[in-house]
């Protein structure tokens, strides 16, 4: 009997590349797919499977939450959190919210594969920083990174202020906030501020 796999990314070419090297086995099969946060639950809870393979960054809701909320509710499939976004920030927290593995998309094919079989076994996949927490406050709170600077910048955006406003409060011109969110949001392997928000609350600031 194969091991069902549901897929869960807001990218179809990530989807569709998961699904190729899936087909290439004897024993795995993908049963479902899901797009978005919302999505993903509503097809964990109505499709039979052995692992789900879940990005962080999916719209509607992330998918650390997600995950949360599956547990919350009882549902312990084993989870591979499938991201962009860097291992050193995000894999102690996807570890913690009950994923059983973290791999970074620009894992070669036979990685991924590993992983896969690894958690279908019942084992774990997480990079070696996730397992050793010598600095709790650098891994539990990924906005330690941030300067001075950037953390005032970061409370802006959370308040909701416009730029102006921001500008006027900080005493920095526009352009030079506007410096310092982009270099925040790189720090932080994100994309907007809905997804700065997001990992915000995830971590109580907000």
């Amino acid at each position: 009997m194969k091991s069902r796999l549901i897929i869960a990314d807001d990218h179809h070419v990530v989807r569709q590349g998961l699904r190729d090297m899936v087909r290439g086995t004897q024993d795995l099969e993908v049963v479902a797919e899901a797009s978005d946060g919302i999505q993903v639950e509503e097809v964990v809870r109505s499709t039979m499977a052995e692992l789900l393979v879940l990005d962080i960054g999916l719209p509607l809701r992330r998918g650390i939450a997600v995950l949360e909320r599956l547990r919350a509710s009882g549902i312990l499939l084993p989870v591979l959190m499938f991201s962009m976004y860097p291992a050193s920030q995000y894999a102690g927290i996807a570890r913690r919210a009950g994923a059983q593995g973290f791999l970074g998309k620009e894992a070669h094919a036979t990685e991924v594969m590993r992983a896969l079989y690894q958690v279908l076994a019942g084992g774990t996949w997480f990079p070696p920083h996730a397992k050793v927490r010598p600095k709790p406050d650098a891994v539990d709170d990924p906005f330690g990174a941030l300067s001075p600077r950037e953390l005032q910048v970061f409370k802006a955006l959370l308040a909701g202020t416009s730029l102006q406003e921001q500008s006027v409060k900080l005493q920095l011109s526009t352009k030079t906030i506007s410096t310092y969110r982009t270099r925040l949001l790189s720090k932080l392997g994100l994309r907007s501020n809905a997804e700065l928000v997001a990992l915000a609350i995830c971590h109580g600031y907000h």
